[in-house]
């Protein structure tokens, strides 16, 4: 085999439109929130919110999610996936809008989660549900491993270039160029007609399937979900203190975001040929050590090593696991409760519960403990414990 055949066994090259679509309009969401995402807690937290504030306004956004999340995955099942996506996009240019002006006006703190909540309800079921219907079955992983490789690209770009744009103009710039990107997000799915057919979608039966004895291991799985706001909320924060300057956090972040990219491509290999289980099973098991190294994160060079070391873990355990979901939804039969947007659901509301319950652990925890260092830690502990909850898939 010579380097242009081995690349190419590595690379997807079945992908339905509907997919290409996909990835553009992913990538320059994931671009807009590559800028601000690992910036926004940080932002809550340098305009005065303490850790326990913060807690409140990510518990008001997973509650009501929880509870709309349904509506969301009934307007794409009669709309079409794709307008479910342009509503998502637009409703991330209210919140960054409602978000920068919390400083000014600080009833917006309770109304952001709001607009945030809603965001989630139309893309995440409809993007979700899109890349599972069109996505190939024979190279699902490596589409999977291809996209997270452009979003680890535009995760090396976004924080450096967001860095530089805070540390020139600041937060206000920053969401004006990030709005922008989610606008234009929209163009490559939209100048093509979708072509669906509206069908209904259960309200009670998304809540039932959550008691369903058949998917409780499924359910305790998703739950280690609640490690991911540790990552995107906590940490920021904590790294915040460790590393002052926007920019030299912004490119550490980038630097061991580019140290992932290769073996992702590696893993999604494996996903389509081997056993997906033993991959998510070594992943969760580094990923959660990664977690309790972070206790001993001082300085810039540990976010470095630590920040690299989960990325590629992390990254280990997604691309199967999401692979696996999307066979799974595949497989669904096609009737009033057993569909593929029903699995996508089932997912999306198991991890939410596992982010609720982790926020109301951290508040706890910030409302116990003395020191904000202790609560970051035992918040890192926690999170370790989560992700071994993975190994139930």
């Amino acid at each position: 085999m010579n380097i242009r055949e081995l690349i190419k066994s590595f690379l997807p090259y079945r992908m339905k439109r509907q997919v290409r679509e996909l990835f553009v309009s992913t990538t320059l969401v994931n671009l807009a929130l590559a800028m601000v995402m690992i910036f926004e807690p940080i932002y809550l937290y340098q305009i005065g919110y303490d850790l326990r504030s913060i807690m409140i306004f990510y518990l008001i956004t997973y509650i009501i999610y929880f509870l709309i999340m349904p509506l969301g995955a009934k307007f794409a099942k009669s709309y079409g996936y794709e307008r479910g996506i342009f509503l998502g996009t637009v409703l991330f240019i209210i919140y960054y809008i409602s978000l920068f002006f919390i400083a000014r006006y600080a009833e917006l703190f309770y109304l952001a989660p709001i607009i945030l909540a809603l965001q989630k309800m139309f893309y995440w079921p409809a993007y979700h549900a899109d890349f599972a219907k069109f996505s190939e079955d024979t190279e699902e992983g490596r589409e999977i491993s291809s996209l997270s490789i452009i979003n680890s690209l535009v995760f090396i770009i976004g924080p450096a270039l967001a860095g530089f744009i805070l540390a020139q103009w600041g937060f206000g710039a920053l969401f004006t160029v990030a709005s922008i990107l989610f606008f234009v997000s929209n163009v490559p799915t939209l100048i093509t007609k979708e072509e669906f057919v509206a069908q209904s979608f259960s309200y009670a039966h998304a809540y039932r399937q959550l008691l369903d004895r058949t998917k409780r291991q499924s359910f305790l799985a998703y739950l280690g979900f609640g490690e991911e706001f540790v990552v995107l909320v906590i940490w920021p924060v904590f790294i915040s203190l460790i590393i002052s300057d926007f920019f030299d956090l912004g490119l550490i972040v980038a630097l061991s975001t580019l140290l992932t990219t290769l073996v992702v491509f590696y893993v999604g290999k494996l996903s389509d040929f081997r056993n997906k289980k033993p991959l998510i099973f070594l992943g969760s098991v580094f990923y959660s050590l990664a977690w309790f190294v972070r206790l001993f994160v001082v300085n810039a060079l540990g976010v470095f090593f630590v920040d690299s070391l989960s990325r590629l873990s992390r990254e280990t355990v997604m691309v199967p696991m999401m692979s696996f979901i999307y066979e799974k939804a595949k497989q669904a039969k096609d009737d009033s409760h057993h569909h593929l947007m029903s699995t996508i659901i089932f997912f999306e509301m198991s991890l939410v519960i596992g982010k609720i319950i982790a926020i109301l652990i951290i508040f706890c925890l910030a409302s116990v403990l003395a020191s904000e260092l202790l609560v970051f830690k035992t918040t890192f502990i926690l999170a370790g414990a989560m992700a071994l909850l993975y190994l139930l898939l």
